[in-house]
């Protein structure tokens, strides 16, 4: 019995690092609301599989920055909830979303994306190079900014909408 609380408490304490854990101690925010987004460019792969770009050089109107592993629990949880969002702004004017992996390829977003029908576009980035330029752990980050390209809202770890 003492071994299969054990096993629990590791598998748990396993889970809740693949999200909010880094090598660092203490988080560092790097981007919090007032300031402007980062500038970078990524690849990006929409529901319908077609290649596209996302540039914060070219906000057109609200823009939804969403960072996250498909290993994450909290990610998993909030995924389906963003896509809802997604669905209901997808065709106001000016509205963008994109969805960054934290350190996970394609071929396991992709599979991910397919099998829970995820409907935001996603770039799949196998580093945290975009990601280091918000912050330095904890995921899921969900980012709110305008055309301006001014922060307005940050969610960390749970989506509220």
């Amino acid at each position: 019995m003492k071994s299969i609380k054990l096993f629990w408490v590791t598998l748990l304490l396993l889970t809740v690092a693949g999200c909010s854990l880094s090598d660092e101690e203490e988080t560092t925010e790097r981007i919090k609301v007032g300031d402007r987004v980062p500038l970078f460019t990524v690849q990006t792969v929409d529901s319908d599989g077609r290649i596209g770009t996302f540039s914060t050089e070219r906000l057109t109107g609200q823009t939804v920055i969403v960072f996250f592993n498909t290993t994450c629990g909290d990610c998993q949880r909030d995924l389906p909830l963003l896509n809802d969002y997604y669905l209901l702004h997808r065709n106001d004017k000016g509205f963008q979303m994109v969805a960054i992996s934290r350190g996970e390829g394609a071929g396991s977003v992709a599979a991910y994306w397919a099998a829970n029908g995820l409907l935001i576009p996603y770039s799949a980035q196998d580093d945290r190079r975009i990601y280091s330029l918000f912050a330095s752990s904890i995921i899921p980050r969900i980012y709110f900014c305008g055309a301006n390209g001014v922060v307005t809202r940050i969610d960390v770890e749970q989506f509220g909408m």
